[in-house]
């Protein structure tokens, strides 16, 4: 007859043959940062799931895109043929305008001058959908300012302005009107160097 003791050890060993009593290793989380129409949260990358939730500044960093509302522009849309930053402007640039950060005085009367809200030269990317390496991206850059968002007079909402041809790597379109406003997701390129 086996002793207890002897019972505890054979009994041990069978556990470790077959890894039975094993603590179960808990399994990956498959979840990441994403937006669905346009707000931020996780997705569940398992069941498909979405659950809304405010990024915070550490993720937004590491995610990069954020929703913006933008508008398109052309060169009959502007008042000389270069860009606030001295760029040349055709219609065949992938420029982006922003709206100023501070706005100075009219000079020639009809122009306005001011710091641009984010600077000349930054490269971004812009997309309809962010959604990994299939994602068809816009790449363009700041080289222009427009009398538009938070310290402007006209389009408030808009964050963005677009040239023609950054609208058209965007959306099948032929003019900056048929463009008109829409949300897209914009982030500073990781490869941004003036």
């Amino acid at each position: 007859m086996k002793t207890f003791k002897q019972f505890c050890i054979e009994a041990y060993q069978i556990q470790e043959l077959f890894g039975f009593g094993e603590t179960p290793k808990p399994k990956p989380s498959n979840k990441v940062l994403a937006y669905k129409n346009y707000q931020s949260g996780v997705l569940d990358k398992d069941t498909g799931k979405f659950t809304q939730r405010t990024h915070s500044d550490k993720e937004q960093q590491r995610y990069g895109w954020k929703p913006v509302k933008v508008s398109s522009y052309s060169k009959a849309d502007t008042p000389g043929p270069k860009t606030a930053s001295g760029h040349k402007f055709d219609d065949k640039q992938r420029l982006v305008a922003v709206p100023y950060k501070y706005k100075e005085k009219e000079v020639p009367k009809g122009v306005w001058k001011g710091t641009p809200s984010t600077p000349f030269g930054t490269k971004m990317d812009l997309t309809t959908k962010p959604m990994g390496t299939a994602t068809k991206v816009a790449k363009t850059s700041v080289q222009d300012t427009g009398n538009f968002g938070r310290a402007g007079d006209t389009n408030k909402e808009v964050k963005m302005d677009l040239s023609l041809r950054t609208a058209k790597d965007l959306a099948p379109v032929s003019t900056a009107n048929e463009f008109g406003k829409r949300m897209v997701y914009a982030k500073v390129s990781p490869s941004a160097s003036k």
